[in-house]
Formats: C-alpha cells, sequence, structure tokens
C-alpha cells in the first residue's frame, strides 16, 4: 500500500541509494571515509549524477575509484569559509578580507567567490579553510559535510616552525590527514599555494592563478630583461621621481621579533655588524619604532621611521627551508627599499633579478663592502629598482587558484600523511651555530654561504 503514494522524485532518490550502496560494497570504500566527507564530489554544470573521480594523497601519489551520487546544483558563486581567524592583523587583511571585486580587479579567470567566517555556513560552503594550528577534532563544523564541500588545510610556516611542529604533532596524533582534501601552503607541491605577497605584470587584465611564480609573468619579464641588458636607468624608467628613490641617509636596517632561529640569521647580522652600521629594531636589536613597534602600528614604523631613511632591508627568514619567502621581502619591496634576503628560497622563481640582494651569497665581510658602494652609487643603486616600471608588488595573500579550481575541478581527494609531505617538500636546512667564531678556529658557515671568500684585499665588487 505504501508504495502507492511514492512519486517519481522518491522512486529516482530511492535508485540512487541502491546505487551507493552497491558500490560501497562492491568496491569496498571505506564507510568512515564516505559519511566524513573524504570522498567528496565537485559539482558538475548540470546537477545530474555522473561518475567522478576520488584520488587519495599521500603526498602526491595517488589512486582513485570512482563513485556516483547525487551532486550539488552548481551555481555561478563559491562560498568560501574561514573557519578561524588569524591572530595577526596582516593574515586577516590578506586573506579573510579579500573579496570578489578584488579577485576581478587583479584578473583572476574565476573571481565569482565570496569569503566569509560566519560559522553558519558551514553546512552550504563550497569550501571550509582550517589554519593548521587550531585544526582538531574538537575544533570541527558540527552540522554534517556535504559531498562537495572541500576542506583546505592551511599552513604558511615552514615544518620546522614551532607553531607548524605542534600543528604536525596535532595532525599525526589525530590522524586527520584523511579528512583533508587540499593543502594550501606557500610550496609549489601543494594543492593551492598560498603566499605572503606577489607582483602583478603592469598593463595585463589577465593574472595568472600562481602569480608568485615569475615564469607565469613572460612579457612583462622579457620587457624588463631587455631593460636590463640594455643598461637602461632607473631615471630612464621612472623620470623625474627616480631621486626619491635613492636620496637615502642610512644605508641598512633590520627589524626582528624573536631570537635566537634556526636560520641563525642574528649569527650573520652581528658579523656584518663589524663591518657596517646595521640599525637593529625590535627583539634581536637596540632601536624601537617607539609608538609604532606592535600590532597595526607595525606599518606605520615601516611608513614612519624605515622608508626613506635607508637603501637597504635585511628580509631574513627564521628558517632556512625550500621556497618560503614571508612578508619581510614583500615589505622592503612596498615600501621602496631593497630587500637582502636570507632563506632556503631559489628567490630567482619567484623575484625580478636584479631587485634583491642575497646575502647567502656573499660572506658578511663582502656584503658590508658591495651594500656601502651601492649606497654611494645612485645610478647602480637605482638599477635595483628598475623593476618598479614593469611590476607592481602586492603585500598580501591571493585567493585566485583557490577560486578558480572550485569552479573548474571536478576532482575529490584526501590526504594520507601531511605532516610527511611538509617535510620531505620543505627541504629545511639548519645553520650551524657559532659559525663565524674564530676563536673555535671554524668555517662552519660555508655550509650555507656560497661564497669564495677569502681575503678581501685584492677582491673586487660586481654591482
Amino acid at each position: 500500500m505504501y508504495f502507492r503514494f511514492l512519486n517519481t522524485r522518491h522512486i529516482i532518490l530511492f535508485m540512487i541509494s541502491l546505487s551507493v550502496v552497491y558500490t560501497i560494497v562492491s568496491h569496498e570504500i571505506d564507510l568512515y571515509n564516505l559519511f566524513s566527507g573524504t570522498m567528496m564530489l565537485m559539482n558538475n554544470q548540470s546537477g545530474d549524477t555522473k561518475n567522478m573521480t576520488s584520488v587519495v594523497v599521500p603526498g602526491n601519489a595517488a589512486v582513485s575509484e570512482s563513485l556516483q551520487i547525487l551532486e550539488k546544483s552548481a551555481t555561478d558563486w563559491k562560498m568560501i569559509l574561514f573557519w578561524e581567524s588569524w591572530s595577526t592583523v596582516l593574515w586577516n587583511e590578506s586573506f579573510v578580507g579579500a573579496t570578489a571585486t578584488e579577485l576581478l580587479q587583479e584578473g583572476c579567470p574565476k573571481w565569482k567567490c565570496n569569503v566569509t567566517m560566519d560559522r553558519s555556513y558551514a553546512g552550504t560552503a563550497d569550501a571550509i579553510i582550517f589554519p593548521a594550528l587550531g585544526f582538531s577534532p574538537s575544533n570541527l563544523p558540527r552540522m554534517p559535510r556535504p559531498q562537495y564541500q572541500r576542506w583546505v588545510f592551511l599552513e604558511m610556516e615552514p615544518p620546522t616552525g614551532i607553531y607548524a611542529v605542534e600543528g604536525a604533532n596535532n595532525l599525526r596524533a589525530h590522524n586527520m590527514s584523511h579528512i583533508v582534501n587540499w593543502t594550501m601552503t606557500y610550496h609549489s607541491e601543494s594543492d593551492i599555494v598560498g603566499f605572503y605577497g606577489f607582483f602583478l605584470s603592469l598593463g595585463t587584465t589577465v593574472m595568472p592563478l600562481r602569480p608568485n611564480l615569475m615564469s607565469q609573468h613572460g612579457e612583462a619579464m622579457r620587457r624588463y630583461k631587455r631593460a636590463l641588458e640594455q643598461g637602461d636607468t632607473l631615471e630612464k624608467v621612472m623620470g623625474p621621481s627616480w631621486r626619491s628613490f635613492v636620496k637615502r641617509p642610512r644605508v641598512v636596517a633590520w627589524m626582528s621579533s624573536h631570537c635566537p632561529t634556526n636560520s641563525r640569521r642574528e649569527d650573520y647580522v652581528a658579523e656584518l655588524s663589524k663591518y657596517i652600521t646595521v640599525d637593529k629594531y625590535g627583539a634581536c636589536g637596540d632601536k624601537e619604532c617607539k609608538k609604532y613597534s606592535t600590532g597595526p602600528l607595525l606599518h606605520s614604523c615601516w611608513k614612519n621611521v624605515i622608508t626613506g631613511n635607508y637603501s637597504f632591508y635585511l628580509s631574513m627568514e627564521n628558517n632556512l627551508c625550500d621556497e618560503y619567502i614571508t612578508e619581510k621581502v614583500y615589505n622592503a619591496f612596498s615600501y621602496n627599499l631593497v630587500p637582502v634576503v636570507w632563506g632556503g628560497s631559489d628567490y630567482a622563481k619567484f623575484l625580478p633579478p636584479h631587485s634583491y640582494i642575497n646575502a647567502r651569497h656573499y660572506h658578511p665581510q663582502e656584503l658590508a663592502r658591495l651594500l656601502t658602494r651601492l649606497h654611494q652609487d645612485p645610478v647602480a643603486y637605482g638599477r635595483y629598482h628598475l623593476w618598479r616600471g614593469y611590476f607592481q608588488v602586492m603585500n598580501k595573500g591571493n585567493l585566485c587558484e583557490l577560486c578558480y579550481r572550485l569552479h573548474t575541478d571536478t576532482t575529490s581527494s584526501y590526504h594520507t600523511d601531511i605532516s610527511e609531505w611538509r617535510m620531505r617538500s620543505g627541504r629545511c636546512l639548519m645553520a650551524p651555530s657559532n659559525m663565524f667564531n674564530k676563536t673555535l678556529g671554524m668555517d662552519s658557515w660555508r655550509s650555507v654561504i656560497y661564497s669564495h671568500y677569502e681575503n678581501l684585499t685584492n677582491v673586487g665588487f660586481g654591482l
């Protein structure tokens, strides 16, 4: 008697349920993964049932199965939910504050994504982003997880960083990699790349999905390299305003929030200070930005104390890890200084050539001589700002790739061991302590500095 009251919709849903049960049994799909949402499928444009691919990702290796399921009806707009905010203004402004209008203005191919921190959208959002440190079983959405929803693990610290180690331990302790669909870190091997800053090519209307890679700025890079090869000066590119970039009373500054560090940057600065005056602000120095030193006023410190007064800024990372570049570098660019970098990245992949100086190519005494000569030569120093005629620096994160993938990616994936993958891809180097301690007869700085430094008496320096 009951079946007389079933309409066509009920019958269709009933048949779909039987299909799902059959698929589970025949393919031995893990029930926990299915109902916890790890077997998630991206919605297609029709909203009909369709065979989709589900991928298990242990690092970058993948296997696949198919699962037939009723998908979410397609919409033109996607919702991205940040499950919680960061403790710093920088990150909230960089990512959580992103808007569809910004994505459109910056030229993102797919820009129809709304960003929210309202947890009431947890049951309908297309993606939920979980910052690594707060990612734990007790801090997950309580409502049922839609099949189409992507869970994104976000970690912008290197795997050897203090907070990253804590987050990795938490992941392993609760075996939570399996509920993550996409990783979002600074490394290019991530599913989605997050970054502290990037460059936009001037005069272009379409932004590459990973604008932090200089290889994605083909035409602008060709024109810029041609200008370098031709010996163009900053005056030729920028006109009379070029002098505002080269007339600085002091040579170099450094701001630091903590020490010691895994990179031993504080040891390098201490040795550098023997040969040139380094104005050191913050926890590892003797200078303060006074009322501009903390919180949201930090940018005022840059604006009121650093920019206009120094030619160079020591943009030194606390960890020497592959591709790890933080806001320290992009702050220097944004406030019209030349960054002196110290990190584990191949900076040529991410920064315009001749826009920075890599301290790992110079013994501190060599670097002191180079900075002094450039500071005293406005034309030579100005060429380190030549890129400004071809690129615009963006001191912020970007959700373009995530938005694009939500609109176009029809595969679903989950990871098996994010912590192991991060350590492997991070390729972090621990710098030796006392690497410049001559009394110990040590020459260990050569393990992190690629220089043929022996004696500076007859050494010349190219500009």
